[in-house]
């Protein structure tokens, strides 16, 4: 296997995201940006057609805001696990291609455990309302 091609796609994968993740950090939300359409909405003339759509979606997006940090989270622990069986999936399938395809029975586990893994990240990272044990509550 020629893991100097691994190791360059390995290096591009984890620049590209970088980028992104730094991209999406540099974007004003939330607060922020509720911030600006104040400013926004102070700068227009008191007459103007857009200001009482503004003020509007100004309201909308507090009122979300309250919501979301009051009332929903996301279940760390079970992200954590989640992330947990993914990686023991990706080692499984792994394993099983490695010497010319000897261990390819792994990739049945793998594949299960993949696919609790990823059900479990897209349930927990997701965020809903949620009892103290972290279970979503019905709404």
């Amino acid at each position: 296997m020629d893991w100097g091609a691994f190791a360059s796609i390995a290096v591009a994968v984890v620049g590209v995201g970088g980028v992104m993740i730094e991209r999406r950090r540099r974007e004003p939300r939330g607060r922020e940006r509720i911030k600006a359409d104040l400013e926004l909405l102070e700068l227009l003339p008191s007459d103007s057609s857009v200001v009482p759509e503004l003020r509007g979606h100004i309201e909308e997006s507090i009122k979300q805001i309250i919501e979301v940090e009051d009332e929903k989270r996301r279940d760390p622990f079970g992200i954590v696990l989640a992330i947990v069986f993914t990686l023991i999936a990706i080692s499984l399938i792994a394993a099983s291609f490695i010497n010319g395809g000897l261990y390819w029975w792994l990739t049945v586990p793998g594949g299960l455990t993949g696919l609790f893994g990823l059900a479990g990240l897209a349930q927990d990272a997701t965020k809903q309302k949620r009892d103290e044990r972290g279970r979503p509550i019905a709404e």
